[in-house]
């Protein structure tokens, strides 16, 4: 019996461990992980990165308030890099490079359909749930998607949940982690995109690949 209990308690930690696991995985992605480093060492080289949070749940008050507490917990989390975020588009030096935090998307929806759509609110379905949040982070530029992420964690239940910082900061680091498995020696940054029009698909290169040096 002794033994049993152990095996029952040991099931009920693992659970309770797997209950509150943040994952984070990037989407297919236009860019590489140098590539997206590339851009953000752009847009945050003389200034914080702009961040926007959208369709966020009742319970976490508006989109200006969760925006701020999530560029504060993004700030310092890229590797390598001393990056910081804003929620204030005034404060960016490249306003038009921004990351877009959009809460609960659903399944189907693209980073470039998040980021051709700027994900308002009004416009953007949302798939919520009991026991979890998703947080789809997109990385973009003029409507155009440069990378994304997709995060899930436990329910985030007020502005204050320490989950809202851990999914946050777990999503950027994803986002530009420094990847060198598929690169060789020397190799630039890949700077280019997909597009997925039926007429035109294939790979193009990205129209902003001269900002980056």
């Amino acid at each position: 019996m002794r033994k049993i209990g152990r095996r029952v308690g040991l099931l009920g930690i693992a659970a309770l461990a797997l209950a509150g696991c943040i994952t984070a995985q990037n989407t297919i992605q236009p860019t590489d992980s140098e590539g997206r480093r590339a851009f953000l060492r752009y847009a945050g080289g003389e200034s914080p990165v702009y961040l926007r949070a959208a369709n966020p749940p009742g319970a976490l008050g508006n989109h200006d308030a969760v925006a701020s507490v999530m560029a504060e917990a993004a700030s310092g989390a890229v590797f390598g890099m001393p990056t910081t975020f804003t929620s204030d588009v005034g404060a960016a030096t490249h306003p038009n490079f921004r990351i877009i935090a959009l809460f609960d998307p659903v399944e189907s929806l693209s980073t470039a359909e998040v980021c051709e759509s700027e994900a308002r609110s009004s416009d953007v379905p949302a798939a919520r749930y009991t026991d979890r949040t998703n947080l789809f982070l997109a990385f973009c530029t003029r409507g155009e998607a440069i990378g994304g992420t997709k995060v899930s964690g436990p329910k985030i239940e007020s502005l204050d949940d320490p989950t809202l910082r851990d999914m946050t900061r777990s999503g950027i680091r994803e986002m530009f982690a420094i990847d060198d498995r598929n690169r060789g020696r020397g190799d630039p940054p890949i700077l280019g995109s997909f597009s997925g029009n039926p007429n035109d698909f294939g790979f193009r290169l990205n129209p902003l690949e001269g900002v980056v040096k």
